[in-house]
């Protein structure tokens, strides 16, 4: 029985208990009895708080059903240990989040003038389930490191003995960065142990590939919903021989070496996971994305890389999907390079539902310049429906900002590189028809001295734009980044001495004088 039953329960017990006492007296069974006889509605019953039934402040009148959704917002497990101390019912709503998650931490100290570094501290949560098993049922998500072999392997047993313990588990991530070649034990030991749990998520990154053994073994594996595998070295691994059985259930993937695959074996293997719905690819050939997302008609967040003209397909393929997320990353040792870039990308997205666009590209040759046709090319397809738009290491004119703000209502977020200083243009005239961008970020770097960053944020040149941007008539643009520079604006309250109460809009940067980061209101 729940608490707020046990409670209500004992309410009426003890009423029931002062009506049949005979000392209580008939004018008071006269007031009780006059209280009762009015009808209640059916379904007005007493309703569980922080502060009982009796809560008389707005804190206590907080009902607990609501309470685990405002801890989940908490990002800093810090705040969720300080929460779970609070209070019985704040115990009960954070430690389930506090558990959610078992990381194992490797923590590396150097002391002043030593040459050495002293050994790496190993901290595991395996301690604490084992102290307090109920705390198991709560976990979702282990990650484990080789590094407890190295420098604690006396708590080998006790992570396993913990891990079976977790029965509910969901994902388990496996990293393993050391230089032992062939040394999969510990790894393998934790296969037979998740064979046995409900497992959906599987996440590995080595430095040394996987061997043929260790791969049959993955094989065994099936029903997962995410599988994310990136190795430094060893064999490429790009699902071969697991992708049949992953088809009907796996929705999340990511391949961090894919090089010197052939396009041929690429696509084979992915043709047989139709209910993809984020796909990443590092090393993938360019000339075989095109066909790729012919097979996959729910994908809807795709990662993945450019390799010069050659990732034009000599076939006429046609994406099966409506990307609504796209990234891509390129390189090339002279600007030329990406002539053929943005017929690829508007390749990629035939069909309007595009919500978030970024864009890594980098020269040796200096940055690239968005052409502004590719932008009238965009936004013919998803004027109606991109809200993020981000490209820091290519370039963007102020006549492009401004048509890019123009053509794209719905603009949430928007980050590039800018040409010049904004010390003869005012950028602000830019953003005047960005009525729903809530962040814009320039980077500035290569024009913006180190030094003369102090005298750069409290020039009245940067802090009148940024004041006039934000408070513009229906903006509701709020964050402003000029290279690491960040500005925030912010509505807050400030409590006269008289004790009246105005509001005033502030204006706060991450700059503070004598440091290089912080935050200060000006």
């Amino acid at each position: 029985m729940s608490n707020c039953s046990l409670a209500f329960v004992r309410d009426n017990q003890q009423q029931n208990r002062l009506l049949a006492n005979p000392a209580f007296g008939t004018r008071k069974l006269a007031s009780v009895t006059h209280t009762e006889s009015k009808p209640k509605p059916r379904f007005a019953r007493p309703r569980m708080t922080l502060g009982g039934f009796g809560a008389t402040s707005a804190a206590e009148a907080l009902p607990l059903d609501v309470l685990p959704i405002i801890l989940g917002y908490l990002t800093d497990r810090h705040d969720l240990c300080t929460c779970a101390h609070l209070s019985k019912a704040f115990h009960h709503a954070a430690t389930p989040i506090l558990y959610r998650t078992l990381d194992v931490r490797v923590v590396t100290t150097k002391i002043k003038h030593q040459p050495q570094p002293q050994p790496p501290v190993i901290v595991h949560p395996s301690t604490t389930i084992l102290k307090k098993p109920e705390y198991a049922k709560y976990v979702r998500h282990v990650r484990e490191a080789g590094a407890v072999r190295i420098y604690r392997p006396d708590l080998r047993e006790a992570c396993r003995k913990a891990l079976r313990l977790c029965v509910n588990l969901e994902g388990f991530t496996w990293s393993d960065d050391s230089s032992d070649v062939g040394d999969e034990r510990d790894f393998m030991e934790y296969l037979d142990i998740l064979q046995n749990l409900p497992l959906r998520e599987v996440v590995i990154r080595t430095f040394y590939g996987l061997s043929d053994f260790v791969w049959a073994r993955l094989q065994d594996f099936t029903n997962l919903r995410k599988v994310s595998i990136w190795c430094m070295e060893g064999k490429p691994r790009i699902l071969q021989g697991w992708s049949d059985k992953l088809g009907p259930s796996l929705t999340h993937l990511e391949l961090g070496r894919c090089s010197g695959v052939p396009a041929s074996i690429l696509i084979s293997v992915l043709s047989h996971l139709p209910q993809l719905r984020a796909l990443r690819l590092k090393g993938a050939p360019s000339t075989a994305i095109l066909e790729i997302l012919t097979f996959l008609p729910h994908l809807k967040a795709l990662d993945t890389e450019y390799f010069g003209q050659a990732g034009l397909s000599r076939y006429n393929d046609v994406p099966a999907s409506s990307l609504r997320e796209l990234t891509v990353r390129t390189s090339s040792v002279h600007i030329q390079g990406f002539q053929q870039l943005w017929t690829w990308i508007r390749l990629l997205t035939p069909r309007p539902g595009l919500e978030s666009f970024t864009l890594n590209a980098f020269s040796t040759q200096g940055e690239t310049l968005i052409p502004r046709v590719f932008i009238l090319d965009m936004a013919s397809t998803h004027k109606d429906t991109l809200k993020h738009f981000r490209a820091d290491s290519t370039q963007m004119t102020m006549k492009d900002i401004e048509c890019l703000c123009t053509v794209f209502p719905a603009l949430e977020t928007l980050s590039c590189a800018t040409i010049g200083t904004p010390d003869g243009s005012r950028y602000e005239d830019s953003l005047v028809n960005a009525n729903n961008l809530r962040e814009f970020r320039m980077s500035a770097n290569s024009w913006m001295h180190p030094h003369k960053v102090k005298e750069f944020v409290e020039s009245e040149v940067i802090q009148g734009g940024v004041r006039r941007a934000m408070l513009r008539q229906g903006s509701v643009l709020r964050v402003i980044g000029i290279g690491f520079v960040v500005f925030e604006g912010r509505w807050a309250h400030r409590r006269a001495e008289d004790g009246t109460s105005t509001v005033e809009f502030e204006i706060v940067s991450n700059v503070v004088p004598g440091m290089s980061y912080g935050i200060e209101p000006y």
